[in-house]
């Protein structure tokens, strides 16, 4: 998870950065302290999270989220502050705010939360990123998958779908339809949050899901309202990834549009097993069988 932190006092700054640092998953990718550089540092590093302050000098927090609102940002926001006052937290409602905390007091409370959003970890995560890590995919996209991607949206009528990878801390998008990303951190991709759940996840509206009512890409950019997938799972049973479908507006699959989703998904597994590198001890035992 990508963090920018907007705070105008250099200690306070270094003191969220130590509270942060105690998560591994989270990244402190940029700092601010005043309303113009927070607004370049946020557009400029595309955070999943923006830690701030509302009194900047000079400048305004609220004018801050007004501004990234308008660019399309969505990244999550969490308020801190020295006073309480109900107008300034309505204020900073009618911008998204997902969280509104006291700086001296709630720190921990600050972390929990942040902790929540981030994608569970199994206890199989090290077989399943060997898993990843044996599919000989090429950094970028493959024409395969695309194709995949392509039919995924003819089937929906989505706007969008994606053939996606949890590798690492990244979420990397091998399969595109109608969106121009390839990869984006783990923490953003609302697959990474579903597909262990297992079977085919459907949102109908993500405005009406506590999980995704905050989230990144439906509060910015794609503005994501729809959202469906099917986990892609290995013959040897690692759940890699996903075959997702999203739109911009609210709508419901019928079930014919389900089973084909499961069809397609089956489609993309068999091409990433077609990709499998084979285990090391069987590349050395071929080996040592050829000098015979």
């Amino acid at each position: 998870m990508n963090v920018v932190i907007v705070e105008g006092s250099i200690t306070i700054r270094a003191q969220l950065q130590a509270l942060l640092a105690r998560e591994r998953r989270i990244q402190v990718v940029g700092e601010a302290a005043c309303e113009a550089s927070a607004i370049e540092t946020i557009t400029r590093t595309q955070p999943d999270v923006v830690v701030m302050d509302l009194a900047l000098q000079p400048g305004s927090g609220l004018r801050v989220l007004r501004a990234i609102r308008q660019l399309g940002i969505g990244a999550r926001a969490i308020v801190l502050s020295n006073s309480y006052y109900e107008d300034m937290r309505r204020a900073c409602a009618e911008h998204g705010i997902s969280g509104f905390f006291d700086k001296g007091t709630q720190a921990e409370e600050v972390l929990a939360l942040l902790q929540g959003w981030l994608p569970p970890l199994r206890a199989d995560e090290p077989e399943r990123q060997a898993a990843v890590d044996g599919l000989d995919l090429p950094s970028r996209g493959h024409s395969a998958f695309d194709e995949l991607a392509d039919l995924a949206c003819d089937i929906s009528g989505g706007a969008m779908a994606a053939v996606g990878l949890v590798d690492g801390e990244q979420l990397r998008l091998i399969g595109t339809s109608g969106l121009p990303l390839r990869t984006m951190p783990r923490a953003r991709g609302l697959c990474s949050h579903v597909m262990h759940h297992g079977g085919l996840q459907e949102v109908p509206d993500t405005w009406h899901d506590s999980r995704f009512l905050d989230h990144p890409l439906v509060q910015g950019a794609p503005y994501v309202r729809f959202y469906a997938s099917v986990p892609l799972s290995l013959s040897t049973g690692e759940v890699v990834g996903s075959l997702c479908v999203m739109d911009r507006l609210p709508r419901r699959l019928r079930e014919r549009q389900r089973e084909s989703l499961v069809t397609l998904s089956r489609c993309a597994i068999n091409e990433l097993e077609a990709r499998r590198r084979e285990p090391r001890h069987i590349d050395q035992a071929i080996s040592a069988a050829m000098t015979l």
